[in-house]
């Protein structure tokens, strides 16, 4: 599925916490979209997601963030997400996931397609990480990641450069 609320659905497999969080997440995203009024008659979709998926699960994807489809949650909990950072399709994320900002609210990074990020790690500031990478468990990356790579610790360094 490329798009609409359901665009994330096949991803998150059996995990009816991540999907039912993914679905809020897109439907209140696309009332966000609306024409004013359309937005006021939504107005409880968008409620629903921040009770729900925020507060309740503490899972913070924003809504002005721009999440390509088929990200996959998993746990969620403690997961942060700027509304200036970019992810592209196919991501995995992890519990206690920071991605956002370093030195200001357009300073957040672009994350490619098919990234796999570990739990516990921080991604930040105006860096571009590739396609295909992998960024492990408790790693805080804070400069570029070449597509295809893995990275891991505290800084992120590379511990398999693509071929």
């Amino acid at each position: 599925m490329k798009g609409g609320i359901l665009q994330d659905w096949e991803a998150n497999g059996g995990n009816w916490k991540s999907r039912s969080a993914m679905l809020l997440y897109r439907a209140a995203q696309a009332v966000r979209s609306q024409s004013p009024l359309l937005r006021l008659l939504g107005a409880p979709v968008v409620v629903l997601y921040l009770l729900y998926v925020e507060w309740a699960l503490g899972i913070e994807l924003n809504l002005k963030s721009k999440i390509g489809p088929g990200l996959r949650l998993y746990h969620g909990t403690g997961l942060v997400i700027h509304e200036a950072a970019v992810l592209g399709s196919n991501c995995a994320l992890r519990h206690c996931t920071t991605i956002g900002m370093k030195n200001g609210p357009a300073d957040c990074p672009t994350i490619g397609n098919n990234v796999d990020i570990g739990s516990n790690s921080v991604v930040l500031g105006s860096i571009h990480i590739g396609d295909n990478v992998v960024i492990g468990a408790g790693s805080v990356v804070l400069h570029d990641v070449a597509s295809g790579d893995v990275v891991a610790g505290n800084p992120a360094r590379s511990i398999k450069r693509p071929a």
